[in-house]
């Protein structure tokens, strides 16, 4: 008969321990997935925080969460290479009454883009593990990726091609506060460059010359093309890099940069256009900018001028639409396939006089006119 009682107490606490339980172990309990950081660039590792906090005493001896991550993240110490959309990820927590526990998952992006933790679940198992509780959250995560940057020095290729063989193209200005020497005198010389002393104890007219430096303003086109083409999905994901090394080899020498992009940005509407910055922040928005892009919509040149006239009616494009215009700011025309209509464009801008360079993405250079050989470098994309 003890025994009786025994199992029909035993049986009772059981229940009501479950019942308990599955009342009561949501109350007071957060749970928040979180990177460490907003943004981030191709490559870069950041951290995914998962935090528990069990705000009531009673402990959750086995709490799992489950969240989802794209196939492009990878995740540190672990083999991505059998993931297919999605890569999914269960953790299991034992956490006391009254405590907080933090992990953070070392994570990398090798894609730009954005990227949100999804089908997030926390599963509690009752203390008997007879039966599992779960409940959804909605994650409001997310990281933004932006395109990888080189941190092109100036003795590399194509940088030194646009700012070093190709200086001649460029628009160069003396910098009267770089003294480089002595020259004798040359008619057409302004008689405040004469220096007096020197040609008084030389004989001869002497004049002072200086250092020439670089306009201080880049306008960037990146231009895409419609496909197919060979490694098309890279040489696209190439211009995008190449807009935000350039930019950012471009503001630590001191230039202010303007950017367009033949491709709908973020809004998926128009164009993607930035207008003239010198500061470093300027390089954030711009890689913003550039990790929105999707390739949905390439538009041609009668496009390209359609949405140029929009930004002037809305009292917003004045300023950028005279950038090309402007014969003192050296522009950089980078694509990776030279178009007639493209090639048309460049070509326009070179019979000016015009400073300017043309890169092109790919393994080799295409046949080239003449009048745009000594103003085009070969960028061979790193990953092909």
């Amino acid at each position: 008969m003890k025994i009786v009682l025994l199992l029909i107490v035993v049986l009772i606490s059981y229940l009501l321990t479950r019942l308990y339980y599955g009342r009561h172990w949501q109350k007071n309990l957060q749970v928040s997935l979180q990177f460490s950081q907003e943004t981030a660039h191709e490559g870069e590792w950041v951290s995914l925080e998962e935090v528990i906090t069990n705000n009531k005493t009673m402990p959750l001896a086995a709490l799992k969460v489950k969240f989802q991550l794209s196939k492009y993240m990878q995740i540190e110490n672990m083999d991505m290479k059998n993931v297919t959309d999605h890569y999914y990820r269960n953790d299991l927590f034992s956490i006391g009454g009254y405590k907080q526990v933090t992990r953070r998952i070392p994570v990398m992006a090798t894609r730009r883009g954005p990227y949100r933790v999804e089908g997030v679940q926390v599963v509690g198992s009752d203390y008997f593990f007879s039966r599992q509780h779960a409940m959804v959250l909605d994650s409001a995560t997310q990281l933004l990726v932006t395109p990888k940057n080189y941190m092109i020095g100036t003795g590399e290729l194509p940088f030194r091609t646009m700012w070093g063989d190709v200086v001649s193209k460029l628009k160069l200005y003396e910098d009267f506060s770089a003294f480089a020497g002595l020259r004798d005198y040359q008619p057409g010389d302004p008689i405040q460059r004469i220096n007096w002393k020197a040609s008084a104890k030389s004989g001869d007219w002497q004049v002072n010359y200086y250092d020439t430096t670089m306009d201080k303003r880049l306008h960037i086109v990146l231009h895409a093309e419609r496909g197919p083409m060979s490694h098309e999905e890279e040489l696209r994901e190439e211009l995008l890099r190449l807009g935000v090394s350039f930019t950012s080899s471009a503001l630590a020498i001191g230039q202010s940069v303007s950017l367009e992009c033949n491709v709908s940005g973020s809004d998926g509407g128009t164009p993607l256009m930035v207008s003239e910055g010198s500061s470093m922040g300027h390089l954030n928005t711009i890689e913003i900018g550039l990790a929105g892009i999707d390739y949905e919509t390439i538009f041609d040149a009668k496009s390209m001028q359609q949405a140029m006239r929009q930004r002037m009616e809305l009292g917003d494009g004045n300023a950028f639409s005279s950038e090309e215009e402007n014969y003192n700011t050296s522009v950089l025309y980078v694509t990776y396939s030279l178009r007639p209509e493209f090639e048309k464009r460049v070509r326009a801008r070179i019979r000016t006089g015009a400073p300017c360079c043309l890169v092109i993405i790919g393994e080799k250079l295409p046949s080239l006119p003449q009048e745009l050989v000594g103003c085009t470098a070969l960028w061979t994309p790193r990953n092909m």
